[in-house]
């Protein structure tokens, strides 16, 4: 069956995933599974050996989809978008040879990480491009499973708060790197679920996540009840989590709704009025509701800065910490090519978190610029072929707001889930599946 718009399954999506046409629920289950793999990446620990979700989920959609894997290699988008990540390890590689002080291979492991998430991108769209679902179904699909998994997870993080026992369990099943500067077992307020890890990382996609909650009941693809439960179990998971993923929130609901209304043709709708009084309720809610329920310590090690304006935020120290970490050299070599390392620091003495200065000194300025430039030109590739533009534009200023506190836009959940969605767009902005079909049957014909 197919559709002639990219809204003509909203009255079937709205009452559940298994309303999707030509979408099994065995098919749903099997992509609920990529997509928890994939995002959250947890790493099982089986006493003998660790087992790597991340590399599991690849192994699962390539394998599923071996003759679709090899046709997505050969399409000329996804090799140009590839060939152009290898010029840019090209160039890191040109910058060892001339400055040979420090070998290291952070940045060429990122870029080998970003090609394979765009692969499975366009793998994954292409599978389901055979059963006629459009862009924005696609995105429909993944986005509300997405939204489940962080819902499950942050139940599985106030579940792990509540009852001691069950967290003992939970991590017995992952792996703790013998490294790592949080002990999820021991940490009180440093929480995770069934995730590699938690932090800033995970704080920052659970609060994309509370935005995509917003984008998918105003779009009508969830339910109310749904929605406020998801909502309000993901934010106070941001808790136990970290505080980054809160200021995401905040800024990335009033952005989003901000855009949604002017992007709107029916400003005015009993929908968007009830969802403006829900939101305006939960802030209303949150101070005494947490109060009650959580003990002072952990209020105010999450969110009382934010009652504070402006001066809790300089109290609260991560601005002007990242600050203090910005060193621009005097050297104009090292600024225009950088010194070829991924560390932030063009002394090669220390390693800054800050993802832009991670990025100067890998490529120097020129050449980060452009390279920030070509993912905002991949974004916009999604941008042209879905409606939900004003997730996607916020999502996006989020990205690379985010790469100023760590080099978000690489590593991490929300990285994964970015480069994922810009190989669907890819796939649905360049190819489709019957030109795809015939360029194979014309090649075997001969």
């Amino acid at each position: 069956m197919k559709y002639t718009t990219k809204t003509a399954d909203v009255d079937s999506i709205r009452g559940g995933l298994r309303y999707i046409h030509g979408v099994s629920s065995a098919y749903i289950c099997w992509i609920t599974l990529f997509l928890y793999l994939y995002l959250l990446s947890p790493y099982f620990d089986l006493r003998a050996a660790v087992l790597h979700g991340g590399m599991l989920s690849i192994a699962l959609l390539l394998g599923s989809h071996p003759a679709i894997s090899l046709k997505a290699v050969q399409q000329v988008p996804l090799l140009v978008t590839l060939i152009v990540l290898c010029l840019f390890c090209l160039y890191n590689l040109t910058v060892f040879i001339f400055y040979t002080e420090v070998f290291a291979t952070t940045f060429l492991t990122y870029m080998i990480q970003v090609a394979l998430y765009i692969l499975l991108g366009y793998v994954l769209a292409l599978s389901l491009m055979r059963k006629s679902l459009d862009m924005d179904q696609v995105l429909t699909l993944c986005f509300k499973l997405v939204v489940f998994i962080v819902f499950i997870n942050s139940l599985i993080i106030l579940v792990e708060y509540n009852f001691p026992a069950f967290r003992n369990f939970i991590e017995s099943m992952l792996y703790q790197p013998e490294n790592s500067n949080i002990d999820y077992l021991t940490r009180e307020f440093r929480l995770r679920g069934i995730a590699s890890g938690g932090a800033a990382n995970l704080s920052l996609f659970h609060g994309t996540s509370l935005i995509l909650l917003q984008a998918l009941y105003v779009k009508k693809k969830i339910g109310f009840l749904y929605f406020v439960t998801a909502s309000v179990t993901t934010f106070t998971s941001l808790l136990f989590i970290g505080r980054t993923g809160i200021v995401v929130a905040i800024i990335g609901i009033t952005l989003f709704h901000v855009l949604n209304f002017l992007f709107s043709k029916e400003k005015l709708s009993l929908r968007r009025f009830l969802l403006y009084i829900t939101i305006a309720g939960i802030v209303m809610a949150v101070p005494p509701v947490f109060a009650f329920l959580f003990p002072e310590n952990v209020l105010s090690y999450s969110i009382s800065f934010l009652y504070q304006g402006i001066e809790g935020v300089q109290q609260e120290g991560t601005t002007a910490a990242l600050a203090r970490m910005i060193n621009i050299p005097t050297e104009w070599p090292k600024l225009l090519f950088g010194v070829g390392v991924h560390s932030g620091d063009f002394s090669l003495r220390r390693s800054v978190d800050l993802g832009y200065m991670r990025m100067f000194t890998a490529l120097g300025i020129p050449v980060a610029i452009t390279f920030y430039f070509f993912v905002a030109f991949l974004g916009k590739c999604v941008y042209s072929v879905t409606h939900y533009k004003s997730f996607w534009i916020v999502f996006m200023i989020i990205m690379f707001i985010a790469e100023y506190k760590e080099p978000f836009i690489f590593k991490g959940y929300s990285a994964r889930l970015m480069w994922l969605i810009i190989g669907v767009g890819l796939c649905y902005r360049y190819s489709s599946w019957q030109s795809i079909d015939k360029k194979t049957a014309s090649d075997s014909a001969r």
